[in-house]
């Protein structure tokens, strides 16, 4: 069975899991692409994706303050 860290009730505060979110965001928006022709860029939603996701993964070994958390 899975055991959850002690803080994670506190798991919409953490950075690492906002910036997975984003990541996960701009890569659905990816397959609308084709309606934003013209508009936006080829390639970015694909670029900002990535920086999110390698932004989530240091965030996730970066000491987070989060009011009210024990730990």
């Amino acid at each position: 069975m899975i055991q959850l860290i002690q803080d994670a009730k506190y798991w919409h505060k953490f950075w690492s899991v906002r910036l997975a979110v984003i990541s996960a965001i701009l890569g659905a928006l990816e397959l609308s692409l084709p309606l934003w022709h013209g508009v936006v860029p080829p390639k970015t939603f694909a670029i900002l994706s990535t920086v999110c996701a390698v932004a989530a993964a240091i965030a996730r070994v970066v000491q987070q303050k989060i009011e009210g958390r024990d730990v």
